[in-house]
């Protein structure tokens, strides 16, 4: 049982990594400022930097305040599918 919830915890790590690298080139190209996001976001400049940072997992209604502004959603894909 361990083995799995280790392996578990190692995908999701990944996926975490991966997001947050996604999320920052997005940001990125859409010639957005952590301050710009923030503000279109309506959240602190702060969150984003945490999120970028891998410092905190932003809950799902900061994902989607996040995600709106730069024209995306959340979507749920099975894993071998991604």
């Amino acid at each position: 049982m361990k083995r799995k919830e280790s392996s578990n915890a190692s995908l999701v790590n990944e996926l975490e990594k991966e997001f947050v690298n996604e999320f920052h080139q997005l940001r990125k190209a859409h010639e957005m400022t952590q301050q710009e996001m923030a503000d279109k976001a309506n959240v602190i400049r702060e969150t984003i930097a945490r999120i970028e940072n891998s410092i905190t997992s932003p809950q799902v209604s900061t994902l989607l305040k996040i995600l709106v502004p730069l024209g995306y959603t959340i979507k749920i894909t099975k894993i071998d599918e991604k």
